[in-house]
């Protein structure tokens, strides 16, 4: 797995605040272990890496819930309504692999991940990177699958719900 640091605009809506002291050398100490030594937050507290080249995973400190979040946006494009099926489904029965299924407000599935910040150190967040991208590649295959027409779906959920 392959990671540079990325500064972009187009980040997914979270409540941001100046990065922590805490924060800044969390993603130092990760930083040294991806080869990446000055890894730093922006001013606004955000740290985005793009690895391999297709996934941009972006790191929040959320201090007022005491939590890292991590966002990584699935696929390339807008989700379909089909796709929004699949993932209102899945939300409900927790088929995210622990991370959250929603939709950005650039109209692109965006699975995130909290991790409790007084868990947090450099391996543990590396490991919940590598989990959130194995998810958001288990999703990508998940949604270029998804071509249930949604009059389909719809006529499925209904049958469903009446055999109940």
């Amino acid at each position: 797995m392959k990671a540079i640091s990325v500064f972009d605009h187009h980040s997914v809506f979270v409540e941001r605040t100046v990065p922590s002291i805490l924060f800044s050398r969390l993603l130092s100490e990760m930083g040294q272990l991806l080869g990446i030594p000055d890894l730093t937050p922006s001013s606004e507290g955000v740290c985005q890496l793009a690895f391999d080249g297709r996934h941009l995973v972006q790191i929040v400190d959320v201090g007022v819930r005491d939590h890292i979040l991590l966002s990584c946006p699935v696929g390339p494009g807008k989700i379909t309504a089909e796709q929004a099926l699949l993932v209102a489904s899945s939300n409900f029965m927790q088929a995210a692999g622990g991370a959250v299924a929603c939709v950005a407000p650039d109209g692109r599935l965006t699975l995130q991940l909290g991790i409790s910040r007084a868990l947090c150190q450099a391996s543990t967040l590396l490991s919940a990177i590598e989990a959130l991208l194995n998810n958001v590649e288990t999703w990508e295959v998940k949604l270029s699958r998804a071509r249930l027409p949604a009059q389909d779906f719809q006529h499925t959920m209904a049958f469903t719900m009446s055999s109940m």
